[in-house]
């Protein structure tokens, strides 16, 4: 007989492992030091494998599973579970490609592998399907040379996952994507992290020079980035919403509690009996209702053999909708709060600094609104070529 794999319950490990990484949380953003122990408790307790199939060892962990833990964590620390959603959302993009590439990577992260992600570049915006980081074929594999900036992760990473472009015969670019053994040489650091919201991320700014690749580290086909991530966007942007949601969330309970304690003396009763602090509160709860909603609903639809474009167009709607409403949460949370909500030593200030980030994630509102607004009205995305005779 063999014993049977027991199923890893990561929405009861996310509130095992929440309220210490929130412990740490506050000295991580002072420092904005990378929280090297955090990411060690999720390697071992093996939430970092929840996404790898069945198959491969893991516990294929499904999309609604992933987004309420990832809720759950960001609530107690918003730098680590925004840093560590770059790896498990990665990995199901990655699994989702089968093939040799993705046994490999899975296998990889069940023995304790991390990825950092590295897409965006200095003048690329949110156009990540076509990246200015060149990749020469030399013999076995490519050189690569460009610039990535956010690598979210990147100081805890055992593996980088990249983007870089070929060119063809005509001289247009091949996009691809690799996932690699974090190199000694070819990587270099060029600017650390160091912003006003999510601090503890690591999201450093480096040059690729001469970095040699093997080809064995490509993922996918040549050309087939834009794809990858037009398919993998529903696992991408339900579960990036779900970091800001689960801000959100710890927000408001947390401005919940602090009220049905705070006593004005000139009422001799908690805040909790004023009609501001009362109307406020029921705002708060409304628009994060409203996000979950948006959130549970982009989670469930149908994504398979579904128009790719469409659906990119509506789970970036969703994105938008949601981190917006995580940022109004906010908002109304620090004025409930008060003075007292600028002060470093109450969470809300950091809470309040991290939610900006999920209305600067691309693609950015403006763009998601035109698409959006063309998908309805039936105007074409994109422009028809115009050919110059």
């Amino acid at each position: 007989m063999t014993a049977t794999k027991t199923k890893t319950d990561y929405i009861a490990l996310a509130h095992e492992l929440a309220p210490r990484f929130a412990e740490r949380a506050r000295q991580h953003d002072a420092d904005s030091s990378f929280p090297h122990e955090n990411i060690a408790e999720l390697v071992s307790s093996g939430y970092t494998a929840m996404t790898v199939p069945a198959e491969f060892g893991g516990d294929n962990a499904t999309l609604a599973e992933l987004c309420e833990a990832q809720q759950i964590l960001a609530g107690g620390c918003a730098s680590t579970a925004f840093a560590v959603n770059m790896h498990v959302h990665g990995l199901a993009m990655i699994a989702r490609l089968g093939g040799a590439s993705a046994e490999w990577a899975c296998r990889a992260v069940v023995d304790g592998a991390v990825i950092s992600g590295g897409f965006s570049e200095p003048g690329v915006g949110g156009n990540w399907w076509h990246p200015t980081t060149r990749a020469e074929e030399v013999d076995g594999g490519f050189k690569l040379n460009g610039f990535k900036g956010f690598f979210t992760g990147f100081p805890g990473a055992t593996h980088l996952f990249l983007s870089a472009a070929t060119l063809d015969d005509r001289g247009l670019p091949q996009p691809m994507a690799f996932l690699v053994p974090k190199p000694e040489q070819g990587v270099r650091v060029v600017g650390e992290w160091d912003a006003a919201g999510m601090r503890a991320t690591g999201s450093h700014s480096l040059a690729l020079e001469d970095l040699y690749i093997e080809d064995k580290w490509s993922v996918g086909e040549r050309g087939t980035l834009p794809m990858l991530f037009m398919m993998g966007v529903h696992w991408a942007w339900c579960s990036f919403a779900s970091c800001f949601v689960g801000i959100a969330r710890a927000a408001l309970d947390h401005v919940v509690a602090t009220q049905k304690k705070r006593i004005i003396s000139v009422i001799g009763k908690p805040n909790a009996h004023l009609p501001g602090i009362q109307f406020r509160i029921a705002e708060m709860a409304a628009k994060v209702a409203a996000a979950r909603a948006h959130l549970e609903a982009a989670i469930h639809a149908e994504h398979d053999d579904v128009d790719p474009l469409a659906h990119y167009i509506d789970m970036s709607v969703m994105k938008s909708s949601v981190t917006k409403l995580a940022h109004e949460v906010l908002t109304l949370g620090m004025q409930v709060q008060g003075g007292s909500g600028l002060s470093s030593a109450d969470p809300l200030q950091r809470m309040y600094r991290d939610v900006v980030a999920g209305l600067l994630v691309p693609p950015a509102t403006d763009v998601v609104q035109e698409w959006a607004g063309k998908q309805a009205l039936g105007v074409p995305i994109f422009a028809e070529p115009r050919w110059v005779g």
